[in-house]
């Protein structure tokens, strides 16, 4: 995942209108995204509801992207047999309302696919330093995880710092993402602190229709990474 003369991009599904779903997967394969962002919310961990196992194969049926699912629900073990996850994808969840975390990852890696910890405002990075060896990346989340368009929470980039220098010292790569009020600005000191990738959603990139993704990511990579 990222560097310093790029950062990865997902661009959640969750925020494109049903309709222009085709077309947006179109643009998100010209301009080379790292991912498609996947939010699966049970209404109990978070108080919403949304993208179900047939949304999965709508857009699987459209595209060979990868798919980054992120899970917010309580025991997400359940949760992972509905969807077809395939060697190349990824899959976050939080810890805290796991039955077992580190087997979990373990069983996620086996599969071949990319096995992350999502991390909301408020819950300890201490997670992270009991799974680095069976860990890729970690989500973290700006703001409270279950609706889009919420503004960053105040100790945010903190937060980062730590999981940097907590994730530096695995014996392997693992990257940092962020989910949540990632515009250009914030998502500039976010990769400052450490962020390696992006969510991006209504208040980045999807946003002016399908036709104008292509641009907007160009200027919101320059802009993360400018000296």
């Amino acid at each position: 995942m990222g560097n310093k003369k790029d950062v990865d991009i997902y661009p959640s599904v969750m925020c494109c209108k049903p309709w222009d779903l085709e077309a947006y997967v179109r643009a998100f394969e010209e301009a080379g995204v790292a991912g498609i962002h996947f939010d699966v919310m049970d209404g109990h961990y978070v108080p919403n509801i949304m993208l179900g196992s047939e949304d999965f194969k709508a857009i699987r049926q459209l595209t060979d992207l990868s798919i980054d699912v992120h899970i917010m629900a309580t025991e997400p073990e359940r949760f992972v047999p509905y969807f077809g996850l395939r060697k190349g994808d990824s899959l976050s969840f939080h810890p805290e309302v796991s039955l077992q975390p580190y087997s979990l990852l373990e069983s996620l890696r086996a599969m071949g696919v990319s096995a992350g910890l999502a991390l909301s405002p408020g819950v300890p990075v201490s997670y992270l330093e009991e799974c680095l060896d069976v860990l890729d990346f970690v989500m973290v989340m700006a703001v409270s995880p279950g609706f889009a368009g919420q503004k960053m929470v105040p100790d945010h980039l903190d937060k980062l710092r730590r999981i940097s220098e907590i994730t530096s010292q695995a014996k392997h790569p693992i990257s940092i993402v962020v989910d949540g009020n990632t515009t250009p600005s914030n998502a500039r000191h976010m990769h400052e602190a450490g962020a390696t990738g992006f969510v991006v959603g209504t208040s980045s990139l999807i946003q002016g229709g399908p036709s104008a993704f292509s641009e907007k990511y160009r200027a919101y990579q320059a802009e993360i990474v400018r000296a």
